[in-house]
């Protein structure tokens, strides 16, 4: 393997003018650094990127974590991600905690021993405290899911204004024993959506039925469990966290002979790609996943780089998406 000091000696340099070379250093004359990087080059050097990090205290890597790599909403979120660090020569590192807890623990601890330059982080039963030690050494910017007493940037949508949109609409479709399929019981984004929920109800003078409101991993197979309980309690709709966990619901559905939306109605959250190529259309509501991960990842970068000292706190505005699958 070419080493430096083999591009040294071709270039009858010092091991130190190749560095500076390497790292577009001043202290050389462009015709000079020019013909060292040619050389290395023509000779297939790669440089020691381990070592130039420990020099330069930069790694150029930044950690995204996310709590479910299979769920398409975190596919374009981490797509956004890239397409912004692309431009600006950073690479990627992507961890899935798999919406479990120790699991996203453990991923932090990996992300700082590789010593990544900053991390964006979906987080899963997020309380404060986890983060206060990571954030005192490394940039974070949280993402989706808020967590209160952190000064740290955050990035999310409004759930409370989808879930309006979507409540309303139901309603006005005629529903109203509409079950809910939350996410986990800490979720600021689901209890958001909850509030939502509760309020649009209480206004239209129906009252809330706690027992056809449930809590889930937020899982297509939640869905689809799920989906027995409430259609037992004979509700006339469902509404749930997101598509996936609706489809679940619209699995169920089909197997028991249970027609969408002519016997229940069902919305989801998110506009995944797959909700308009269902069966029946899917009534949804459109977040800006891709953008979140692009205005995430420009944030870190900003703090990184001591552009955007103050930290930040954007909110995404949602809309809602009419398809087939209540009334319509």
């Amino acid at each position: 393997m070419v080493g430096i000091k083999d591009i040294a000696k071709e270039c009858n340099v010092s091991a130190t003018t190749v560095s500076r070379a390497l790292n577009n250093s001043k202290e050389i004359s462009k015709k000079t650094r020019d013909f060292i990087l040619k050389t290395c080059e023509e000779k297939g050097y790669i440089p020691n990127s381990a070592a130039r990090s420990l020099i330069l205290n930069k790694t150029n890597m930044i950690g995204l974590l996310i709590p479910d790599i299979t769920n398409q909403y975190y596919a374009y979120v981490s797509k956004g991600v890239s397409s912004y660090l692309e431009k600006f020569g950073y690479g990627l590192v992507l961890c899935n905690s798999d919406r479990n807890k120790e699991n996203e623990n453990r991923y932090i601890d990996f992300l700082a021993q590789k010593r990544v330059d900053g991390i964006i982080l979906i987080p899963v039963k997020p309380k404060a405290s986890d983060y206060k030690k990571i954030i005192e050494n490394v940039p974070l910017v949280m993402a989706d899911n808020h967590v209160s007493g952190l000064e740290i940037s955050y990035v999310g949508n409004d759930n409370y204004a989808g879930a309006r949109k979507i409540v309303t609409h139901m309603l006005m479709q005629g529903y109203r024993k509409i079950g809910v399929i939350l996410g986990d019981e800490i979720s600021s984004a689901s209890n958001e959506r909850l509030k939502a929920y509760k309020d649009v109800l209480m206004e239209n003078n129906i009252q809330v039925d706690s027992e056809i409101l449930l809590n889930s991993d937020a899982s297509f197979q939640d869905g689809f469990e799920l989906a027995e309980i409430l259609i037992n309690k004979n509700v006339d709709a469902i509404f749930t966290i997101n598509d996936s966990v609706a489809m679940g619901v619209m699995k169920y559905a089909h197997i028991n002979n249970i027609q969408i939306p002519k016997d229940i109605g069902l919305a989801g959250y998110d506009d995944i790609e797959q909700a308009a190529m269902l069966p029946v259309p899917l009534t949804t509501v459109h977040q800006r996943k891709f953008e979140l991960g692009k205005i995430a990842a420009k944030i870190l970068i900003d703090e990184i780089n001591n552009f955007q000292i103050a930290k930040q706190n954007i909110i995404l505005q949602p809309e809602l998406i009419i398809r087939k699958s209540c009334n319509e």
